[in-house]
């Protein structure tokens, strides 16, 4: 679209902020203000709604990218005295509890008052800004980028509680799945290697008791035992790997993505430019994480092949795993990409997910980390 198409549209959106604007003088002085609620509550939420088409249309047109400054909603919880807790305050009913919530929510959130003072001096504001890019001007639409950017993106308080919160979410999400990984090594352990270890002390007593009498079955006891023992050995090697691969410590994340391809069902070749060694947590995540993306495209992609191709730049890992299989991954749909994100989480780490219906797909996960030199490495 031409910068004058762009302004032009720019400056339509000024129709709905006014229309929204003279709704509550008009419902408190022609209503006699039987509507006078209502119509606040439709010009913040109007007000909240415009703002994000304005984000929109500037992210589209102008590459100006401004985030949304909302909180998430809390969620109402129910004490063992039978209180509901908003977040905010408590209260008997439950219906009182959500408006509660949904006023305190609204109402102590600055950006909520950011987007009425945006809404009140756009129309004029923007109007001014945008009538020079009628006639083709660049500027106009950077000077309109700037000033709803001032208006509608978040501030530094904003951005800093956004992180803290991320980071008390994100420690949660550690805790909880060590606490499982945990839980998970020691049923394993109690009931895999440690059960072939109790079954192999009462054969060897048995042939030991049965030695002189019976040396034929004292000697088939002892064979038994022997594969009793190989198999509680391979347990503990598959214990091992799923906790961390010997490879990755030893050869680092690209060998152990070649070995994890060449036992993998699928044809999967492996491309990397990865010049040093990540940080161990890190590198098994990562790691892991591409274990799982595969194990999906086998399970639910139907593909017949994949890819893996790790590049770090600039400050930046990238891991993309392909598929030529059906398509139409979707992270809400519990096909596992969901946990990939989770995983990555404590790292700062996104997953980003194209997966059109009929294939291919590609998941692409981008970590902020440091190399470490390749000499530093025990490879």
């Amino acid at each position: 679209m031409r910068r004058g198409g762009v302004c032009l549209a720019l400056l339509a959106l000024k129709v709905p902020a006014v229309a929204l604007l003279a709704v509550p003088p008009l419902a408190l002085t022609h209503l006699y203000g039987a509507l006078s609620f209502p119509a606040l509550v439709l010009l913040v939420f109007g007000g909240r709604r415009l703002a994000d088409v304005s984000r929109a249309l500037h992210r589209r047109w102008t590459d100006t990218t401004i985030a949304r400054p909302y909180p998430p909603r809390p969620r109402i919880e129910r004490t063992e005295q039978g209180w509901y807790w908003t977040g905010y305050d408590y209260h008997r009913g439950r219906p009182l509890a959500t408006v509660s919530l949904w006023f305190n929510w609204v109402a102590r959130d600055p950006a909520t008052w950011r987007d009425l003072l945006w809404l009140a001096l756009d129309p004029v504001a923007g109007t001014i800004l945008l009538l020079p890019g009628l006639l083709g001007l660049a500027a106009p639409l950077r000077w309109h980028a700037r000033w709803t950017h001032a208006l509608l993106a978040p501030t530094g308080h904003a951005r800093l509680t956004d992180r803290v919160r991320q980071l008390t979410d994100t420690r949660a999400e550690a805790l909880d799945a060590q606490a499982a990984e945990l839980e998970r090594i020691e049923r394993d352990l109690h009931d895999g290697a440690q059960a072939r270890l109790v079954a192999i002390q009462l054969t060897l007593s048995l042939a030991q008791r049965t030695l002189r009498e019976d040396p034929d079955s004292a000697d088939e006891l002892l064979r038994e035992a022997r594969a009793t023992a190989a198999a509680a050995v391979a347990q503990l090697r598959d214990l091992v790997h799923g906790i961390r691969p010997p490879v990755l410590s030893e050869r680092g994340l690209i060998d152990a993505l070649r070995l994890l391809a060449l036992d993998h069902p699928l044809a999967v070749s492996v491309t990397a430019d990865l010049p040093g060694r990540l940080v161990p947590p890190l590198e098994s995540a990562v790691y892991f994480a591409a274990a799982e993306l595969l194990a999906n495209a086998a399970k639910h992609a139907q593909a017949g092949s994949a890819g893996i191709h790790v590049v770090h730049r600039g400050g930046l890992l990238r891991l993309a795993v392909t598929d030529d299989g059906v398509g139409g991954a979707d992270p809400a749909a519990g096909s596992g990409l969901a946990g990939v994100a989770r995983r990555l989480r404590p790292f700062d780490g996104t997953l980003v997910v194209d997966s059109p219906p009929g294939g291919p797909t590609t998941v692409t996960l981008e970590v902020p980390c440091a190399l470490s030199s390749p000499r530093t490495s025990t490879c």
